[in-house]
C-alpha cells in the first residue's frame, strides 16, 4: 500500500452488507482502478499485485478496453446463440484459435473458469458416448489441484477440504500425486522424477481399468492448489504419450497459466505439450467481463 495519506477508515460508517461473502470481516471500498492501482473511498491507494485472483492480465480500465466494449453496448448488448451469430464472438473465436496449437480450431465460450473446465469435461464424454466408448467416464486428477467451484469440476479438483461437503452430490474422481519432485529425497535425478511421476498415470490407469478412463485433467503450471508447480521436463512429454497409449483425453487447465501469464499464450506452449481440450478464463477476459473459453479441435466436436 503507498500511504498518499491516511484518513480515517470507513468500515464502521457503512451500512451492513447484504451480499453473502465468505467472511463478515469487511473489506475497502473501491472508488476506481486504474493500471495496477486501486482506489478506495476513503482515499487509499493500493497496488493490485495479484491483479486480484490472478485475473487483471492487462490492467484495470484499460481504455482501448473500455471504448470497445461501449462501442458494441450501444449497437447491441445481447444475441442468443441459437438464433443469431454476432460478430464479435466469431472474431475473437477467430483470435484465439490464431493463438492455439495448430488444429484446435473450434471455441465455446462460457462465463468463467469453473464453467470452462466443467465443459471440457461434458464435451469429453460427448465425444466418448458419440465414438461408441460408453464406458469411459472417469477423469483422472491430481492431487493437490484446484479445478473450480461448480460440483463437475469440482469433482476433479484434488482437495478435500473444498470437496468432502459436497462429497454425497458428485462423482469424486481418482487420482494421482502432483509432480512436487523437488521435495523427494532420493538418488534419482529430476528428470527421472518426472518420469516417475508421469508414470503414476499409468499405473492408476491400469487400477482404474484403462476402458474406464476418459480422460486426465492438469494444470501445466500448477495454480491455488499448488503455488506455480512446474513439473520436471521430462513429465510433459511422458504424460502425452501415456493418453496416446490408452486413447485418452489429455485436457489442460489454463484457466490461471494461459492467456500469456507465463510468456506464452498457453502455459503448456513452454514444453510443446498438445492437448486434447483446453480451458482459458481468468486473464481472457482481464477482469472487464466474465469470460472463459473451451478449445478443442475438430475431430473432437465433429461427432457431437
Amino acid at each position: 500500500m503507498l500511504k498518499s495519506q491516511t484518513p480515517a477508515l470507513d468500515t464502521e460508517a457503512r451500512p451492513p452488507s447484504h451480499l453473502f461473502y465468505l467472511s463478515s470481516l469487511r473489506r475497502p471500498l473501491v472508488d476506481r482502478a486504474e493500471g495496477i492501482y486501486i482506489w478506495t473511498q476513503d482515499g487509499r491507494r493500493f497496488i493490485d499485485g495479484s491483479s486480484g485472483p490472478m485475473v487483471a492480465n492487462i490492467g484495470h480500465s484499460n481504455r482501448n478496453v473500455l471504448d470497445a466494449m461501449k462501442r458494441q453496448m450501444d449497437r447491441a448488448t445481447f444475441a442468443y446463440r441459437l438464433h443469431f451469430e454476432n460478430e464479435p464472438a466469431e472474431e475473437l473465436a477467430r483470435a484465439l484459435a490464431a493463438k492455439l496449437p495448430e488444429g484446435m480450431d473450434r471455441i465455446f465460450f462460457v462465463s468463467g473458469g469453473s464453467e470452462a473446465t466443467e465443459s471440457c469435461i461434458k464435451l469429453a464424454r460427448q465425444w466418448a458416448v458419440a465414438t461408441g466408448q460408453p464406458r469411459r467416464w472417469k477423469v483422472i486428477t491430481r492431487f493437490p489441484s484446484y479445478h473450480g467451484g461448480t460440483l463437475g469440476s469440482l469433482s476433479v479438483t484434488g482437495d478435500d477440504a473444498l470437496a468432502e461437503t459436497f462429497a454425497p452430490m458428485m462423482q469424486v474422481m481418482p487420482t494421482v500425486p502432483a509432480p512436487a519432485a523437488w521435495r523427494d529425497r532420493d538418488n534419482l535425478s529430476i528428470e527421472q522424477r518426472g518420469i516417475r511421476y508421469a508414470d503414476m498415470l499409468e499405473e492408476k490407469i491400469l487400477a482404474e481399468g484403462p476402458e474406464s478412463v476418459l480422460a486426465f485433467i492438469m494444470e501445466p503450471v500448477g495454480g491455488a492448489a499448488t503455488a506455480a508447480l512446474v513439473a520436471p521436463d521430462s513429465y510433459y512429454p511422458r504424460i502425452r504419450e501415456i493418453c496416446d497409449r490408452y486413447g485418452i483425453l489429455l485436457i489442460h487447465d489454463e484457466v490461471m497459466s494461459g492467456a500469456g501469464r507465463t510468456g506464452k499464450f498457453l502455459g503448456g506452449d513452454h514444453w510443446n505439450c498438445k492437448p486434447d481440450i483446453v480451458a482459458l478464463s481468468k486473464g481472457l477476459g482481464s477482469g472487464y467481463a466474465p469470460l472463459g473459453a473451451l478449445a478443442a479441435p475438430m475431430r473432437l466436436v465433429q461427432p457431437l
